[in-house]
């Protein structure tokens, strides 16, 4: 008897990300569709997405595979596989890919497809960009979230036959505009959504809020999210004189509801592979100021659906902000419009759709669930 189709993916950590969530919505994705799932958190006891797994019925797995030499965690991970018994795999970073490619093939699982969602690290790490070539014969299909990333693993020796882009998707049943927004506003109420690091470039942001108070602009501002600056971020705010107009909500349950409040939503990153965060505003009908770089022009129009700024640029990122903040019909139409492109390009049933696809499961009728 054939036994029952499983698809593994496998992340880091149970931890609050693009590449974390991506998975999250895949497996919710599949499961109303008939397809089972589970998630292998190869790192970490614990994380902020273990209750969002428990309240959607998926399964998840914490293999806490930290602490151990790469033959321990191979181990621990064959051991594993030879558990569940996937018949697909779905792995999210070249890092992860090194804890489970041999275990996968020790347990007979061939059908490995491999998500890349970021640069930052294989761009600065000799071995990483030594190994990706290879891995990618390796693998089912290499996958990258924007065009931007497969062109650059391409002068790292990839074969673009090899690749394909999928871009991340967003639910936009739960990321939709609530009660329409004013276009006059007295007082503009201005978001960020991510994990408080460094390639995020935070200080830009509260640069460019520090000009706009300077300037009598009337806002305030709240970022949503944690992570190892939060202490460094706050004693920065306070000394630019921002505590009375921005507030660090730290890790936030409720992401719909929270950018339903905003009236502007700015990413200042550095960094960034195809940020699933800018996505869930622009679903949200947010006007977006964002940083040019590597592939948010790949998803934001500068001037139809969003503004973008140069990266590091606390000037122009306050200018924008400001034009936005007097302008209350600019704001509606460039959320209208960034709401309409991620409704007619970036949705998770496309993106579970184009996954199944690759990786060779196939979709029952839809389901509630």
């Amino acid at each position: 008897m054939r036994r029952c189709e499983l698809v593994v993916e496998v992340i880091y950590a149970p931890l609050v990300g693009g590449s974390e969530t991506l998975a999250f919505n895949l497996c919710k994705e599949w499961q109303a569709v008939g397809i089972k799932t589970r998630i292998c958190c190869l790192y970490e006891r614990s994380g902020a997405l273990t209750k969002a797994f428990e309240e959607a019925g998926i399964v998840y797995d914490l293999l806490d595979i930290g602490g151990h030499g790469l033959l321990g965690r191979w181990a621990r991970t064959t051991r594993y596989f030879l558990r569940v018994r996937p018949t697909a795999i779905h792995v999210h970073h070249l890092g992860s890919l090194v804890n489970v490619l041999i275990p996968a093939y020790l347990t007979g699982c061939f059908n490995v497809v491999y998500t890349e969602h970021s640069s930052y690290s294989i761009a600065r790490t000799k071995w990483m960009r030594r190994v990706l070539p290879v891995v990618s014969h390796l693998v089912k299909r290499f996958t990258c979230v924007s065009q931007n990333l497969a062109e650059f693993f391409a002068t790292l020796g990839v074969p673009s036959s090899r690749m394909i882009t999928i871009y991340n998707g967003v639910d936009t049943e739960r990321y939709r505009p609530g009660a329409p927004r004013a276009e006059f506003c007295p007082l503009v109420r201005i978001g960020a959504v991510g994990r408080l690091v460094q390639e995020k470039d935070y200080p830009t942001l509260l640069a460019a809020l520090a000009i706009l108070k300077n300037e009598n602009i009337r806002f305030f501002a709240e970022i949503a999210g944690d992570g190892p600056l939060a202490v460094e971020l706050k004693e920065r705010a306070q000394a630019l004189g921002l505590h009375d107009v921005l507030a660090f909500r730290g890790s936030c349950d409720n992401v719909p509801a929270f950018l339903r409040e905003l009236d502007i939503y700015v990413l200042s990153s550095r960094h960034e592979g195809l940020p699933i965060a800018i996505l869930e505003a622009m679903a949200t009908a947010l006007p977006v100021v964002a940083t040019r770089i590597t592939a948010i022009p790949e998803i934001v129009e500068d001037g139809r659906t969003g503004m973008l700024v140069p990266p590091g640029d606390p000037v122009a990122m306050a200018a924008a902000i400001r034009d936005l903040a007097r302008d209350g019909r600019k704001r509606r139409l460039l959320g209208e419009a960034a709401m309409a492109e991620v409704r007619k390009t970036y949705t998770i049933g496309d993106a579970s759709r184009s996954y199944a696809v690759e990786l060779g499961v196939k979709q029952k009728k839809r389901m509630r669930i």
